[in-house]
C-alpha cells in the first residue's frame, strides 16, 4: 500500500523547510521528465519501426533498462520527499543475449516505460508551469512598485475594477497608477501566502501519480508460503510469498488502471472539445470544460464510482441540450462522448459489482433520452437522433457486459486458486499433524514406559532389599519423585501433541515383535512386579505374524504392564499371548491379555494426560483390523485384552 502524507511529521506545511522541500521535489521533476521524454520516445519509435529488421530487438530492450533507471530515479525523489512506497521488485536479469531479450516479457518494465515516456512529462510539465506562474506572481507582484515606471502598463487593472464595480467606478480612478500598484501588491501577496498551499498539492499530485504507476502492491500470489509453520486454523491463502519468489502483483492494478484511464482521458481532452467547437458550435471554454468533465470522469470513475458517473451524466446532458439543433453530425450522442460512455461502462464492470455498471449505463442514457426527447417535443424526435441514440446504447450495454464476464472470470478464478491454496495448506497441515500424534504415541510407549520402570523400581527398592542404608534409601526417594515429576510432565507435553481426531499410526525402526514380548516382561520384573507368561515357545509360530500385528501386539503387552505397575504396584500379573484359527476366513488370529490384582493400598494419584495410553492402544489395535477390551475384574483388578489379525 502506498501512503502520500499530508506533510512532513512534525513539520507544518507553512513552514520554510516543508515549502523549499516541495520545490526542490517539483522543480527538477520537469528537467527530469523532459530528458527522458526527449529520450525514449524517439528511441522507442524507433525500436518498434526497426523491429522487423531486428535492429529494434536490441533497441527495446535498452529503452526498457532506460526507463526503469529513470522510474528508479523517480522512486529515490519520493522516498526522499517522504512517501511511503510499497516495494518494487525486478525478475533477474539472466546474462547474455538471451536475458537482454527477456526483458521485453517482464510487465513492470513496460509500465516503467508508458510512464516515463508518456504520462510523466505532461504531469511534471503542468506542475512545473504552476510553480512558476504562482511563483513569478508573487515576487512581480509585490516588487511592482519597483519596476512599473520602467514597463508599459496595461489596462488589467482597470477592466477588472470595472467590471467589479459594474461600471460605477470613475474612469480617472480605475486608471490611476495607484490603482494600479495597489492592486498588483495584493495579488502579489495573495500568491505570496498561497504559495505553500499551492506547492503542496502540487507535489502531493505529482507524488500520488507516480506512486500509483511506480508502486508495488501487496503479494497475493506467485509461491506458496510453505504449510510447514502454519498453525492450527490458519489460512495459507493470507500467507505471504516464500522468500525470493517474485509476487505476480507486483505491478499494482491501481497503477495500470491510472495510466491508461489517464492517457485516454487526455486523448478524449485532445480530441473532443476541438469537435465540440468546430462541429457543434460550442463555445470554445464550455468545449474545454465538457472535455475535461468527461476525461475526469474516466479518471474518478474506478475509484468513486459516484463521483465518475455524476461528472459524466451532467457532461452529457450539457452536450445533449447545445448539440441538439446541429443536424451534420452524430447528435445527442457526439463520437467521442460516446467512446467515453462506453469505456466508463467497461471500467465500473470490470471494479465494481453489475449494478453499478448497470447504473453507470443507464442514468446517462436516460437522462440523454429524456433531454432529446424534451427538446425536439414540436416536431419530434428525427430518425437520425434515434439511431444515434440507439447505437450508444447498444455499444456501451456491450461494453458492460464484456467487462462484467470479465469481472466475474477473474473473481471465479481468484476464488478456485484461493480454495487449493487453502486445501493444499490444510493437507500439509493434517500431515503435521499425523506426524505429532506418531511421535506422541511413540515417546507415550517407549519412554514414558521406561520411566514408569524406573519410578516403581525406585519405590520398590526399600522392599526388595530391606538392609538398604537410610540415604541411599533416601536417594531412591529423590530418583522416584523426579521420575515421577518427569512423567508427569511428559503426560502433559504428550496432551499438547495428540489431536483426539489422530488416527494415523506410523512405525519406527527398529520395530518390536511378538519374539521381544519376554524380553519386556523380564525387564518390567526388575521392578519387582510380579509377573507369569504364557506364550507360544515356538520361534517359528511366532514369525508368522505380520510384523504390523507383531507390534501392536508387543504395544498392547508394553502399555498393560505400564498401567499395572503404576497403578497396581506389587499385585500380580498374568501376560497371555495365544495363537489361534480364524473364525471364517482360514486365518489366524492373536489374542493378547495382561491382567493384574487389586492394588495393595490406596492407588497413586492419576497425573495430568492420563488415559491417553488406552486411547492410543485403542487406535493400534483398530488399525490393524483388531478389537480391544479393558475393564476392572471381579477381584478388584483391572484386564487388558486384545484380539489382533494374524
Amino acid at each position: 500500500m502506498t501512503k502520500v502524507p499530508r506533510a512532513t511529521p512534525g513539520r507544518p506545511i507553512y513552514s520554510p523547510k516543508q515549502v523549499a522541500k516541495d520545490y526542490a521535489y517539483v522543480a527538477p521533476g520537469f528537467i527530469i521528465s523532459l530528458i527522458a521524454f526527449t529520450v525514449l520516445l524517439p528511441l522507442t519509435a524507433l525500436a518498434f519501426g526497426t523491429l522487423v529488421v531486428w535492429v529494434g530487438a536490441l533497441l527495446l530492450p535498452c529503452a526498457l533498462l532506460l526507463a526503469s533507471l529513470l522510474a528508479r530515479i523517480s522512486r529515490a525523489r519520493l522516498h526522499w520527499w517522504g512517501a511511503e512506497l510499497a516495494p518494487v521488485q525486478y525478475a533477474p536479469q539472466r546474462p547474455g543475449i538471451t536475458g537482454l531479450l527477456g526483458l521485453m516479457t517482464e510487465p513492470r518494465r513496460w509500465l516503467d516505460l508508458v510512464f516515463e515516456a508518456l504520462i510523466a512529462f505532461p504531469l511534471r510539465l503542468f506542475t512545473f508551469v504552476v510553480m512558476a506562474t504562482w511563483t513569478a506572481g508573487a515576487l512581480g507582484g509585490i516588487s511592482y512598485p519597483l519596476w512599473v515606471g520602467y514597463v508599459p502598463r496595461d489596462e488589467l487593472t482597470a477592466v477588472v475594477s470595472k467590471w467589479l464595480t459594474f461600471g460605477a467606478l470613475p474612469d480617472e480612478v480605475a486608471h490611476s497608477l495607484a490603482l494600479d500598484i495597489g492592486a498588483n501588491v495584493v495579488s502579489g501577496v495573495i500568491f505570496l501566502v498561497t504559495i505553500p498551499l499551492v506547492m503542496r498539492g502540487l507535489a502531493r499530485l505529482d507524488a500520488a501519480v507516480t506512486a500509483a504507476a511506480l508502486g508495488g502492491a501487496p503479494a497475493t500470489s506467485g509461491a506458496a508460503a510453505s504449510p510447514a509453520a502454519l498453525p492450527a486454523g490458519a489460512n495459507p491463502a493470507t500467507l505471504p510469498a516464500a522468500p525470493g519468489a517474485i509476487p505476480a502483483s507486483n505491478i499494482s492494478r491501481s497503477g495500470w488502471t491510472l495510466i491508461v484511464t489517464s492517457t485516454i482521458a487526455l486523448i478524449s481532452v485532445a480530441i473532443n472539445w476541438p469537435l465540440l467547437a468546430s462541429l457543434y458550435g460550442v463555445p470554445v471554454v464550455i468545449a474545454i470544460l465538457l472535455a475535461l468533465a468527461g476525461a475526469a470522469a474516466l479518471v474518478t470513475v474506478p475509484r468513486w464510482p459516484v463521483i465518475g458517473i455524476a461528472l459524466h451524466t451532467v457532461a452529457t446532458l450539457v452536450v445533449a441540450v447545445l448539440c441538439a439543433h446541429v443536424a451534420s453530425a452524430p447528435a445527442p450522442w457526439p463520437v467521442m462522448m460516446l467512446i467515453v460512455q462506453a469505456l466508463l461502462v467497461l471500467l465500473v464492470a470490470l471494479r465494481r459489482p453489475w449494478p453499478w455498471a448497470l447504473a453507470a449505463w443507464v442514468i446517462p442514457q436516460v437522462g440523454v433520452l429524456l433531454a432529446t426527447v424534451l427538446l425536439a417535443l414540436p416536431q419530434g424526435m428525427g430518425s437520425a437522433s434515434r439511431a444515434n441514440i440507439i447505437v450508444s446504447a447498444s455499444v456501451s450495454l456491450a461494453a458492460g457486459v464484456l467487462g462484467a464476464v470479465l469481472r466475474q472470470l477473474v473473481t471465479s478464478r481468484g476464488a478456485l486458486r484461493a480454495e487449493r491454496l487453502a486445501a493444499e495448506g490444510l493437507t500439509e497441515q493434517r500431515r503435521q499433524l499425523d506426524e505429532r500424534t506418531r511421535i506422541a504415541q511413540e515417546l507415550h510407549d517407549v519412554v514414558a514406559h521406561s520411566m514408569s520402570v524406573i519410578s516403581v523400581q525406585a519405590m520398590t527398592v526399600k522392599y526388595r532389599l530391606p538392609e538398604m542404608p537410610a540415604d541411599a534409601e533416601h536417594e531412591f526417594h529423590t530418583i522416584e519423585q523426579s521420575s515421577r515429576q518427569a512423567l508427569s510432565e511428559m503426560r502433559g507435553l504428550l496432551g499438547l501433541l495428540r489431536s483426539p481426531e489422530d488416527r494415523e499410526t506410523l512405525q519406527l525402526a527398529p520395530q518390536p515383535t511378538l519374539t521381544d514380548i519376554p524380553a519386556l516382561v523380564a525387564a518390567t520384573r526388575h521392578s519387582g512386579a510380579q509377573i507369569s507368561l504364557r506364550m507360544p515357545e515356538a520361534a517359528a509360530a511366532l514369525e508368522t505374524v505380520p510384523a504390523a500385528t507383531g507390534l501392536t501386539a508387543f504395544r498392547t503387552v508394553q502399555e498393560a504392564l505400564s498401567n499395572a505397575v503404576r497403578h497396581a504396584p506389587r499385585s500380580p500379573i498374568e501376560v497371555t499371548v495365544q495363537l489361534a484359527a480364524g473364525r471364517a476366513s482360514g486365518h489366524g488370529e492373536v489374542m493378547v491379555e495382561v491382567m493384574n490384582g487389586a492394588a495393595a493400598g490406596a492407588s497413586p494419584v492419576s497425573s495430568p494426560g492420563a488415559g491417553l495410553g488406552l486411547a492410543g492402544l485403542t487406535e493400534r489395535v483398530q488399525a490393524v483390523g483388531g478389537a480391544v477390551m479393558h475393564g476392572a475384574t471381579d477381584a478388584g483388578g483391572f484386564f487388558v485384552r486384545a484380539e489382533l489379525p494374524a
